[in-house]
């Protein structure tokens, strides 16, 4: 069996081909500046150095058919049992389920919550449909991960009709890549209650607990929990209430400033990246420095609050840009945590393992850094659905 897992961005496009009897990545693909004269295309089949062509990709579906013409080159599409997808929101559906039009109108309810997300995928489920007619389309939600999360973990302080009535709750996202560092976690070190970190453009910490989760940091939508690149975070909803009376901000302004003006782009000034804002904070940019003391601080509170939840911690895990490449950014979040049996270790630390632990050997709390794979949970949530339907 193979199946493609489709990874879409909002001027970008991966996938990966997979064969699901021994989860070997026959074929990946990313297409990068889609709808730009000077778009990139890099691919490599397995066993195979990747190839790199520069030409102009006006749109998605140009996009998609690039990837599909290269895979016909070793492969016929016919042997593809399905297109697999991480799709983000829906409202009532969740799990791994056929994406058929009533779950296209379930998301399109839950657009406004993540209307970057839900944009890009329901394009390129949209493009697929067109392409690969007979083709399965599945889709993986990453609120699945989450639906052990107790009612006192996801309830919010609001009349409780408006939870009955719209579902307004804590959902929680980054299911996939959560899930595989869980999995992961116990492979490697036989860790059952672990803390995943997936810090980068997107970012929530999560509590796990035999391979599921109990907590997370985002609530219904991913706009929530930690500070993002550019998405504002946590905030008191009475400061956003008085700020729209004094700045005479509408609905529509705000969202746009809570999508895409605050985080830690807000606070800097300059990016969302924490690669400028380390770049910054070397020249003595003080907001820069402020921006990820801010981020870092966040993350730290919610390691402790999940120490507490989970009653200690086997394993502590950075995954994703930020968390995998920034040892600036692990030192300050777990510095001064001595107490809580946390130590690492500055020279593993520094080191930057691609995998494996960098704490202390007697530190009573691993600490590792873990790669994620979010593609992999989606692609054996999707044989697993085309098994047993």
């Amino acid at each position: 069996m193979k199946i493609l897992i489709a990874n879409p961005g909002s001027t970008s496009y991966k996938c990966k081909l997979y064969d699901m009897t021994d989860m070997s990545v026959l074929f990946q693909a990313i297409v990068e500046r889609i709808g730009d004269k000077e778009g990139i295309y890099s691919f490599n089949f397995c066993g195979d150095h990747k190839k790199i062509v520069n030409l102009e990709i006006p749109n998605y579906i140009f996009a998609v058919n690039l990837t599909l013409d290269s895979i016909k080159e070793k492969y016929s599409i016919q042997d593809v049992a399905a297109v697999g997808f991480k799709t983000v929101h829906a409202k009532g559906v969740t799990g791994c389920v056929e994406l058929q039009e009533d779950v296209i109108k379930a998301m399109e309810n839950y657009r406004s919550l993540a209307p970057v997300h839900t944009d890009v995928y329901s394009t390129a489920i949209s493009v697929f449909k067109k392409l690969l007619k007979s083709t399965p389309l599945i889709g993986l939600f990453e609120t699945h991960f989450h639906k052990n999360i107790p009612p006192e973990a996801y309830l919010y302080g609001i009349p409780y009709e408006y939870f009955e009535k719209h579902g307004i709750r804590k959902y929680g996202f980054h299911g996939a890549s959560h899930r595989f560092i869980g999995i992961r976690a116990k492979e490697l070190f036989g860790s059952k209650k672990v803390i995943s970190c997936h810090l980068g453009g997107s970012s929530s910490v999560c509590a796990i607990k035999d391979g599921w989760s109990i907590d997370t940091s985002m609530g219904m939508s991913p706009q929530s929990g930690l500070l993002q690149a550019k998405r504002v975070g946590d905030l008191d909803p009475f400061g956003l209430l008085y700020l729209m009376e004094k700045e005479n901000l509408s609905v529509k302004d705000v969202r746009n400033m809570l999508m895409s003006k605050g985080g830690i782009y807000g606070i800097s000034g300059i990016s969302g990246d924490f690669r400028d804002i380390e770049d910054e904070m070397l020249k003595g940019n003080k907001r820069a420095e402020l921006a990820f003391k801010t981020f870092a601080y966040y993350v730290k509170r919610y390691i402790g609050e999940y120490f507490a939840i989970l009653n200690g911690a086997d394993c502590i895990v950075f995954t994703a840009g930020a968390g995998q490449n920034s040892p600036l950014l692990r030192k300050e979040i777990l510095n001064n945590m001595e107490n809580l049996g946390i130590v690492i270790d500055d020279e593993k630390n520094n080191s930057n393992p691609q995998e494996g632990l960098i704490s202390l050997a007697g530190s009573k709390i691993k600490v590792a850094i873990i790669p994620t794979n979010e593609e992999f949970i989606v692609a054996n949530e999707v044989k697993n659905f085309l098994e047993n339907k």
